[in-house]
């Protein structure tokens, strides 16, 4: 897809900026909280969806045949790659059983390819004739939901790791204290 950013749509450039602040922030260690982990991604679904409604009106050349294939190709690929990002952000045991999460190279590298995915899915689904509601005007709730889906695994492995340290933490001070008895 041939674009500059002086042609991109609003939603376009709201999600770039988006993405890259999100993925700045995500660099450094934070703590994973369920509920921020959800919470973010879920207001940019519902800002999404709020700012996709005019897009909906919009004809789409190709008819509705070329605008479910495309918002279902869209759909597999964002929980896709979000699955698959998840698997890449590192999580590690933190003070007070609070588990930390950063993205590591390879998570970085995956949303630049889910960038270059969702452009190049926008550009061919212009060339069918698909609504612009799927290859424009979706763009932020398509983030909201990649977010989403990845927080969300996320989330589950952090809970994993934090079970896992709580179990081994009882262990270790029950070995201290039988050695140090039995000495």
């Amino acid at each position: 897809m041939d674009t500059t950013f002086d042609t991109l749509p609003p939603q376009v450039l709201v999600g770039l900026v988006t993405l890259t602040v999100v993925v700045l922030l995500r660099l450094r260690p934070r703590p994973a909280r369920t509920r921020r982990l959800l919470t973010g991604p879920v207001v940019v679904m519902v800002v999404g969806a709020f700012l996709l409604v005019p897009w909906l009106a919009l004809p789409s050349a190709g008819g509705v045949g070329a605008t479910v294939v495309v918002a279902t190709v869209d759909l597999v690929l964002t929980v896709g790659l979000g699955v698959a990002r998840a698997a890449t952000v590192q999580l590690s045991p933190g003070e007070a059983g609070v588990v930390q999460y950063r993205y590591t190279g390879a998570t970085v590298a995956l949303w630049a390819v889910s960038v270059a995915v969702r452009f190049e899915l926008a550009g061919a689904g212009a060339r069918l004739g698909a609504s612009p509601a799927v290859t424009e005007g979706s763009v932020l709730l398509a983030l909201g939901l990649a977010l989403l889906t990845q927080n969300v695994v996320v989330a589950r492995r952090a809970a994993r790791v934090r079970s896992a340290s709580v179990d081994v933490a009882p262990r270790a001070v029950a070995s201290r204290s039988s050695g140090s008895a039995a000495a």
